[in-house]
């Protein structure tokens, strides 16, 4: 998947699992008092949430890398 796919599948809010590494990780959207965010994190544990693509792009790490570098792999 590159970046440009990602962005615009984040952008129409679809839910994604995404596997690397033989592991498995969803991403999903939700709203809260503070506005809307996307939670991401590996299937069935507690996600994290983020508020922007952006930041989600910069702060998630798989396997050491993140995840803006992985994607290409998934």
């Amino acid at each position: 998947m590159t970046l440009d796919e990602f962005r615009y599948l984040v952008a129409v809010k679809k839910p994604l699992e995404l596997t690397h590494g033989g592991r498995v990780y969803n991403l999903t959207y939700g709203t809260d008092d503070a506005g809307d965010y996307l939670a991401f994190g590996r299937l069935h544990d507690t996600p994290a949430r983020y508020r922007s693509v952006g930041e989600l792009l910069n702060a998630v790490k798989i396997d050491n890398h993140f995840l803006r570098e992985v994607l290409a792999d998934i």
